[in-house]
């Protein structure tokens, strides 16, 4: 089932409404920018509720699977992205020192709110920084074995070790 793009949050938390879809990844832009390709649909769970002090919150996870460059072969390695989050609706900024430290703040000034965003904003925090295959299946590893025969160890092999060595003589 997929999910809808704009909510009423404040009403679904009221509800106690549970959510559970995917997400067309033509309304992820800027996730799609930032990938090569989602290789699997973004895939979310969202409990809107109110919690102890009757905030209207929202809690759950997404998971998606996209393919990315290879930061030692250049080849395509495929990742799965999984993110957990929790935030609290808020009506403006002057509500933010209001959230509880468990929450997140979610910035909802109209009665509907964009929910693609909030869940590829969770996927964008978590996607990583560096992305290799796994170890021995890179064709980039003969690279890290030249590398590690390359430095023996010695003090010569770094330019504070050759004035190590001009400082003795």
């Amino acid at each position: 089932m997929a999910l809808p793009t704009y909510i009423d949050p404040r009403k679904l938390a009221l509800q106690g409404y549970l959510l559970e879809g995917d997400v067309a990844s033509e309304s992820l832009s800027r996730l799609t920018s930032a990938v090569e390709s989602i290789s699997k649909p973004l895939r979310a769970v969202v409990q809107f509720e109110l919690d102890e002090s009757r905030a209207k919150v929202a809690h759950g996870s997404v998971d998606v699977t996209v393919e990315v460059i290879c930061q030692r072969c250049l080849d395509i390695v495929s990742v799965d992205v999984h993110a957990e989050f929790a935030v609290q609706v808020i009506w403006s900024e002057e509500h933010e020192n209001r959230v509880a430290k468990n929450y997140e703040p979610w910035l909802v000034v109209d009665k509907m709110a964009n929910l693609s965003e909030l869940l590829e904003d969770e996927i964008l925090l978590e996607l990583p920084l560096v992305n290799y295959h796994a170890e021995g299946t890179c064709t980039g590893d003969a690279f890290i074995a030249d590398a590690d025969l390359e430095t023996d160890g010695s003090i010569s092999d770094s330019p504070f070790g050759i004035l190590a060595q001009l400082k003795k003589k």
